[in-house]
């Protein structure tokens, strides 16, 4: 869209603190639905949900992640009505996409209106990728030693591919697909360079779960890693997102965030979902 979408200072703050509550209730419900699930045991949340969710992950039982934070990276789709008023469409928590070409779309608007960022004060948009490594290199199992970053991408013909490689070099991570690693006895993961194995401590995954561990998920997948999932729950890699985290952007999980943020932060939510109706009330 040639078009910029303009958003007043005021309207951005309320924008930017609502998504930070949102996803930080959602964390604390994906870790509790993995573990105590203390919110089926009060009642706020159905447990038929929870059985009957394509995206929860018995695999991923009892896994305590790195600071409890499951969704590293979140994909909230926004809509403004006519009167203003901002609403969440849907989260996007398992392999949200997009970012890269709102970097780029940022640096052909520089170029084209300089004399708008000169007379304006924008928002900067370009530390993303600075960011996202601090993010990663945050939840490394590895203490003292700088951290080996890779992006897990299906490879050249996956559409999301250019934002795959654009943040991979961005973070000066490495880029690779899941042939390129492999799971010691040990369970931890190495990837293969020409200067030998390297050990792996975070992997930034742009997979779907299924496809994330043959020995787990789909027998048949050729991009994922075998024994990664061993790995993860053993600690010796962390995962963004990490596996498991969509059981909190099902569609019907959706219809529920209200009473989520309001049983895990004790707080109305700021940012309104689009009225929902669900066929079991």
């Amino acid at each position: 869209d040639i078009i910029p979408r303009i958003l007043s200072r005021r309207e951005w703050v309320r924008i930017e603190e609502g998504l930070k509550q949102r996803l930080q209730a959602l964390n604390l419900f994906i870790d509790d639905v993995y573990n105590a699930q203390r919110i089926v045991g009060d009642g706020v949340f159905p447990a038929e949900v929870l059985a009957s969710s394509r995206n929860f992950r018995e695999a991923c039982r009892g896994v305590h992640p790195p600071f409890g934070v499951w969704a590293h990276i979140c994909g909230s789709d926004l809509v403004r009505d006519a009167d203003g008023t901002v609403y969440v469409l849907e989260d996007n928590l398992r392999v949200p996409s997009g970012v890269s070409y709102m970097l780029e779309n940022r640096q052909i608007m520089k170029r084209l209106f300089p004399e708008l960022f000169k007379s304006s004060t924008i928002l900067p948009v370009d530390d993303y990728p600075n960011r996202l490594y601090d993010t990663l290199a945050a939840l490394s199992p590895r203490e003292g030693e700088r951290p080996v970053v890779a992006v897990l991408t299906p490879g050249i013909y996956n559409s999301a591919y250019f934002e795959h490689s654009y943040l991979a070099q961005q973070m000066g991570a490495y880029l690779a697909e899941g042939a390129d690693f492999f799971v010691s006895r040990e369970d931890i993961v190495y990837l293969r360079t020409i200067s030998g194995p390297q050990r792996v401590d975070v992997i930034y995954r742009r997979i779907d779960d299924e496809y994330m561990d043959p020995e787990v998920f789909l027998t048949d997948s050729t991009l994922g890693i075998p024994g990664l999932l061993r790995a993860w729950r053993r600690g010796t890699v962390a995962i963004a997102n990490a596996p498991g985290a969509g059981v909190a952007d099902d569609k019907v999980v959706y219809a529920f965030v209200p009473d989520i943020i309001r049983y895990y932060l004790d707080a109305e939510p700021i940012l309104p979902n689009v009225p929902t109706y669900l066929c079991m009330r």
